[in-house]
């Protein structure tokens, strides 16, 4: 395919680029369907659309042609410091919210494909970050070896607080950074926190379905108050301060527990630190809110649980796998543990036959703690800012 050759300048538009060597010239070559030829010279801006897979820039400062090997849209900086920066290619692997304006401003920066379901395999997954220079992933899980099947990945951003979705040593072995969305959703999951403990404490989802089956009797759904109740919090984050903050309405006493405590925050809030065993030994509630990480991976197991109270509630919208879940189901069966209630699961989505669906005990959602109108538009806002700021030299929210 042939390209189009860009006609003499008219003497006056020499002149005029003559007299601007000083300044900055951006050159845009944009690609178009049908070969046409356009040329304006506004202040410090010149605009050449050309057609096919090799296209030429110019240099208007020196008259140069230099050759730009890309169908996509590329900005050439021109001065004491010439660059041509083409668009990054930028990848959504999976069901990550975007509204309108989000994939505007996707577009905006880079070239963009969007997938709006899960991968359906590894291998799946391989093939939609192929070529790839950026990758938003909210739920699909970047190991080591898909990581390394992608040669061009720079940059992958995380649509979660967490950064456990991506393989971290192999990503910063390739040089590529990898961001997450922290504090997004402290609202939404805290006051999440108690929709699934009223709902356990006051069995709720059995005395619903009682209804529904056409019978109204009262006596066999007796729950329990929060007042006076100890709440043991495992991680005082914003998310667990907040929670602590919710169950001072309730008149709760509050223990909290945290490798590195904030004494000031928790003297403001009302939170006395104790040890992980004391807190297991006193609560009524435990609920739990850390990162994963290999530390605080099975954090709960048969011991820790062996230490609770009897009768207490487990309450985990942080991470499945900071819990035994084996462990978890004996304790429920056993009544041990009165109810749990659950957002978060070793494995998501979880196998047909997992015991906790057989558990009427047990209070079950699928990993929705975060999802709030609010909370979700504020998580890809500041997504899509990461790849912002990385794509300018400035990444943040890095993990």
């Amino acid at each position: 395919m042939s390209i189009l050759s860009v006609p003499s300048l008219p003497a006056a538009a020499a002149t005029m680029v003559t007299s601007l060597q000083s300044r900055l010239a951006t050159v845009m070559i944009v690609s178009a369907p049908l070969a046409r030829r356009a040329w304006s010279l506004p202040s410090t801006y010149a605009r050449i659309r050309t057609e096919g897979k090799t296209s030429k820039s110019y240099n208007h400062t020196h008259f140069r042609r230099r050759a730009v090997t890309s169908s996509r849209q590329v900005s050439c900086r021109i001065g004491t410091q010439r660059r041509c920066v083409s668009k990054m290619r930028i990848v959504v692997v999976d069901h990550v919210h975007l509204e309108e304006e989000h994939i505007q401003q996707l577009r905006a920066i880079g070239e963009c494909q969007i997938f709006h379901d899960p991968p359906a395999s590894d291998q799946d997954l391989k093939r939609r970050i192929q070529g790839a220079e950026i990758v938003i992933v909210g739920w699909s899980h970047l190991t080591k070896e898909i990581i390394d099947s992608a040669a061009d990945l720079k940059m992958i951003s995380i649509w979660a607080t967490t950064c456990h979705y991506a393989d971290l040593d192999a990503a910063r072995r390739r040089g590529i950074v990898v961001s997450h969305v922290p504090g997004y959703a402290t609202e939404a999951v805290a006051e999440y926190v108690f929709g699934l403990l009223l709902a356990s404490v006051r069995r709720l989802m059995p005395a619903d379905k009682h209804v529904r089956e056409g019978k109204f009797d009262w006596r066999p759904f007796a729950g329990r108050e929060l007042a006076g109740k100890t709440l043991g919090i495992i991680g005082t984050g914003a998310i667990g301060c907040r929670v602590a903050e919710i169950a001072k309405a309730f008149k709760m006493r509050i223990l909290g527990f945290d490798i590195a405590p904030d004494a000031k925050r928790a003297q403001e809030i009302g939170i006395e630190y104790v040890t992980l065993q004391t807190l297991l030994r006193e609560s009524d509630v435990v609920s739990v809110h850390v990162t994963l990480t290999s530390t605080t991976e099975r954090l709960i197991g048969r011991k820790e649980i062996a230490i609770m109270k009897n009768g207490a509630v487990v309450i985990n919208t942080s991470q499945g796998k900071v819990i035994d879940e084996k462990a978890l189901v004996d304790a429920l069966r056993s009544r041990k543990l009165s109810c749990a209630g659950l957002d978060v699961f070793e494995e998501e989505p979880m196998a047909q036959d997992n015991p906790l669906f057989d558990l009427d005990n047990a209070v079950l959602s699928p990993h929705v703690g975060f999802h709030t109108a609010e909370a979700v538009k504020r998580c890809t806002d500041i997504c899509i800012d990461n790849v912002r700021k990385f794509m300018e030299g400035h990444p943040q929210n890095v993990c």
